[in-house]
């Protein structure tokens, strides 16, 4: 917490006035409490603090960094009796012309180097109490890697808060389909697959897919697989690979299961959706678990 320097003291006797060496106590008759602290970010401020000032009473604002002499600005400083600057320390005294509730701003600057650079305050007339002490306190600076992080972080937070509000807006269902564009008057058509029929598995795969269902949309494809966990272990799929007959890689948009897949567990889901507006013929799926090569693979999948 600050505290006064001798230089300060000093100020703060060259202040003092009967009025404003006079505060003691409230007009309740009870003794001040501690200095009200307020604590400034580096990354600079979020609301604007208010301070409690009174007439022809004094106010002080000690701050955990110097700050610019001729860098501070008052609204309405001629109806100030008293504003001293020194060092660490801001010194208020209010003349009887401003009335009770009265609202003015006050801004301060640092030093140069100091995180924040400045800081706002609103300052509020109170006919019948003030806050003789308000200590201001700095943060200490993070360092630059982790500031460079943390601001990276803030954007990305701001900017999946945005998605989210957009995804949020975005209707479900048959609607949804319409208003994103993958719904036209062609529809969504869909096919079977069979293995050895419409499809091929290398042996000894932990996955056995033994039905699919191919969907085409206007823009995107998507194969619903009916499979059996053969492993020992369970099983989540964690990222799939489309691939075409000339080896161009679509654009896999999301891999989907209920859960993870039991060992033994049959008749379990796993759906693929992928970007392949213009492909056709014949494609070979890829799927993998978590920091693992792909282990499960469909070769001559086909879709609508």
């Amino acid at each position: 917490m600050p505290t006064p320097s001798p230089a300060a003291l000093a100020l703060l006797l060259l202040l003092a006035t009967p009025s404003a060496a006079a505060q003691p106590a409230t007009p309740g008759g009870e003794a001040p409490g501690e200095p009200r602290a307020v604590v400034l970010s580096p990354a600079g401020q979020g609301e604007v603090p208010e301070v409690r000032i009174r007439p022809d009473h004094l106010t002080t604002l000690l701050f955990g960094a110097p700050l610019r002499l001729a860098g501070v600005e008052l609204e309405e400083r001629e109806r100030f009796s008293r504003v001293k600057v020194l060092e660490d320390m801001l010194a208020l005294v209010p003349s009887g012309a401003l009335g009770a509730g009265k609202r003015l701003r006050l801004k301060v600057r640092f030093v140069e180097g100091t995180r924040p650079a400045s800081a706002d305050f609103l300052l509020v007339v109170d006919a019948s109490r003030a806050e003789p002490q308000v200590n201001v306190e700095l943060r200490p600076p993070v360092p630059d890697a982790c500031w460079t992080q943390a601001e990276a972080e803030r954007v990305m937070a701001r900017q999946c808060q945005s998605e989210l509000a957009r995804v949020r807006q975005r209707p479900d269902g048959i609607t949804g389909l319409l208003a994103t564009g993958q719904l036209d008057s062609t529809g969504v058509t869909a096919r079977v697959l069979f293995p050895h029929q419409d499809f091929t598995q290398r042996p000894g795969e932990p996955l056995k897919v033994w039905k699919a269902t191919g969907y085409r949309a206007r823009d995107t494809v998507a194969l619903d697989m009916e499979v059996e966990n053969l492993s020992a272990r369970p099983w989540t799929a964690a990222g799939a690979v489309l691939v075409g007959e000339d080896g161009v890689r679509w654009k896999v948009l999301r891999v989907w299961q209920l859960e993870a897949i039991a060992p033994g567990a049959t008749e379990q889901r796993v759906v693929v959706e992928a970007e392949a507006p213009e492909a056709r013929g014949r494609f070979t799926l890829l799927l993998w678990q978590d920091g693992e090569p792909p282990s499960v693979s469909l070769e001559g999948v086909t879709f609508p």
